[in-house]
């Protein structure tokens, strides 16, 4: 298959573009363009020009910021079928947050000027793209909330539910996600240290509500879990 084919493809089965017509999403095609990035591929950075917005095919990206002493605190994880980047749309000039892959992803680059074009001609997309950033603002703003009012314990509680929400796929009697994050990467989640994310996990997994490893994770009783969130 060609990397034009396999791009129209993505673009095609790509969720925000589901109701375009073909002629829309063939011009989307030929302004774009698609990459494979490597697990822990920097996107783009804080300062770095904002002109690009970001498809997301496969794989997962986070969207992180620095703090002054240069800790990186991770305000979301991305997922296929969203796009990011977006804050251009918005007037913003320069990244204020960095992305970078977790895993092996499949990106389609736009430039944020053609992409704009793109809403300003199609009222139903325009609307599909706002809904999004309103969706992933709430989204932050609740991570926010957990890391100001929330003792470490709870904060990876809801951060568990939350991963399954997104990205968790029901099998028999569980929930399973793959790959799993590492622990270094929850507790920047979580503003929690990796030998505390450590313990936690393993208190749940004695328990019998998780199991884990680095390429996937269990959630084997979700009422037990949502049982212990926090009101």
């Amino acid at each position: 298959m060609s990397q034009t084919k396999t791009k129209l493809w993505y673009l095609e089965n790509f969720n925000l573009f589901k109701e375009l017509d073909m002629k829309t999403v063939m011009e989307l095609s030929q302004n774009s363009h698609m990459s494979q990035s490597r697990k822990n591929q920097v996107i783009f950075f804080p300062e770095s020009s904002n002109d690009t917005v970001y498809l997301l095919k496969e794989g997962k990206v986070k969207i992180s910021r620095l703090s002054e002493d240069g800790q990186g605190v991770t305000l979301q994880i991305i997922g296929p079928g969203e796009i990011f980047g977006e804050s251009g749309l918005m007037g913003q000039d320069h990244h204020d947050n960095m992305a970078e892959t977790i895993e092996p992803a499949v990106i389609c680059a736009i430039n944020k000027v053609d992409f704009m074009d793109f809403l300003d001609r199609t009222p139903k997309l325009n609307r599909a793209v706002n809904q999004l950033i309103g969706n992933r603002i709430r989204k932050i703003e609740a991570h926010i909330e957990d890391l100001v009012f929330y003792d470490s314990r709870q904060r990876i509680l809801l951060f568990l539910e939350r991963h399954v929400e997104n990205f968790g796929t029901y099998l028999t009697d569980l929930w399973e996600v793959r790959p799993f994050l590492t622990h270094q990467e929850i507790g920047e989640i979580t503003a929690t240290s990796r030998q505390t994310v450590n313990q936690i996990l393993n208190d749940l997994k004695r328990d019998g509500i998780i199991d884990f490893s680095r390429q996937y994770l269990w959630l084997k009783d979700r009422n037990r879990l949502k049982s212990l969130l926090p009101v």
